[in-house]
């Protein structure tokens, strides 16, 4: 499958995902949304107004660290489902940032190519 690049809210331009996010067991209240493919985010990172949304139930607690291990406070985690590319999958996130990340925990269920120069992104 092959996906384009943001170039609209990126710069440069950065591959992203439309991604379906569900609690487990509930078919009625999801949301549908364009998340950054990042492969140096450790775990996927959703907005707390998103998880709001789906009223998940938080599983834990952590202490996040960000770039160059510089803490950011604690984060609430959850465990969601997500369909990405006709697969569905499911994943503990955390709440943390304004936009939706998927980090190595989802991204490396799949094989991911970028192709930087045709700002596209093929998932085989």
């Amino acid at each position: 499958m092959n996906y384009l690049y943001d170039n609209n809210n990126y710069n440069p331009p950065a591959p992203v995902l439309p991604t379906t996010i569900r609690v487990p067991g509930d078919s009625i209240n999801q949301v549908t949304t364009y998340a950054l493919v990042d492969t140096g985010a450790d775990i996927t990172c959703l907005p707390r107004a998103l998880i709001k949304a789906l009223r998940a139930e938080c599983a834990s607690s952590y202490d996040v660290l960000g770039i160059n291990g510089v803490p950011i406070g604690p984060a609430d985690s959850y465990f969601l489902e997500f369909e990405i590319a006709s697969t569905k999958l499911m994943s503990e996130v955390i709440a943390v940032g304004d936009e939706p990340i998927l980090g190595r925990n989802l991204i490396n269920e799949f094989t991911l190519n970028l192709h930087g120069p045709n700002q596209k992104l093929v998932i085989t």
